[in-house]
């Protein structure tokens, strides 16, 4: 597929992220909190600033949105939102469901994202009007249109401890309606793979733009359904995260959610 300079950017930038966090991998680790169970590592910060160079030194007038250091210039009309590392806790304790995960923002609309996750070799690209892929096949959401034959992922916010009714009662609700539940620790992995077929929704709230903004176009391009727990579309900035193969599987996990079934 012939990307434009915006998702070539995006990979090139992904991959120095993965290089620094390759380095790091199932070594020792320099781990600081940032809540109770919240953890930040040197990759995460290394790994952010290798994604940045690349980007800045393509497009300087842009602005970055970033998770680590406060990098926040979300105003420009371009932004780069990212997320050197997703599934840290995972990353930590050395399994390999840790990602890369980087989005573009044109005014208030994601335009291009990547999402790479090393240990398992695979790179998902999307840009708008132009399809979603994995390692350079074309993919697309499942077919399942029965909520009882699907598998749902779902993760749970680091806020949990502070309280929790809400994220359990759909917890359970979901889990009798649905054929399984996993819960991998990567939003934007979950969504990648909501993305190419293996799950047929994800729902999560406590995230951050950086969480979710390249698994939105991700899910988009690849046939999907996208809103917030209220089902509004523009969800980039929102804290909550429905995405879905089709209409009516999302219509009804939002009943769901909303306690309206």
């Amino acid at each position: 597929m012939n990307f434009s300079s915006y998702a070539n950017t995006a990979l090139a930038a992904a991959k120095a992220g993965v290089a620094v966090l390759l380095k790091h991998y199932n070594g020792i680790l320099d781990i600081e909190y940032k809540g109770k169970i919240d953890p930040v590592t040197q990759a995460d910060k290394n790994s952010q600033k290798a994604i940045i160079k690349i980007i800045k030194d393509v497009f300087p007038q842009h602005g970055v949105l970033a998770e680590e250091d406060g990098v926040n210039e979300i105003s420009k009309d371009y932004c780069w939102i990212i997320d050197p590392l997703d599934g840290t806790v995972n990353f930590v304790h050395g399994l390999p469901m840790f990602c890369v995960s980087i989005g573009l923002k044109y005014k208030n609309e994601i335009i291009a994202g990547v999402i790479y996750a090393p240990v398992m070799k695979e790179i998902f690209v999307a840009e708008k009007n132009k399809g979603a892929w994995l390692n350079g096949k074309k993919i697309e959401v499942s077919k399942v249109k029965d909520t009882i034959r699907s598998l749902a992922v779902t993760g749970f916010p680091y806020s949990i401890r502070k309280g929790n009714a809400r994220v359990m009662k759909n917890f359970k609700n979901i889990m009798f309606e649905a054929q399984g539940i996993r819960r991998l620790g990567s939003a934007a992995l979950d969504m990648s793979y909501v993305a190419c077929g293996r799950f047929e929704f994800f729902w999560e709230e406590g995230l951050k733009p950086w969480d979710i903004a390249a698994g939105i176009i991700m899910v988009k391009e690849a046939g999907g359904e996208v809103s917030d727990y209220r089902g509004s579309k523009d969800s980039v900035f929102q804290d909550t995260m429905l995405v879905s193969n089709n209409i009516a599987m999302h219509k009804k996990i939002l009943r769901i959610i909303n306690g309206k079934k």
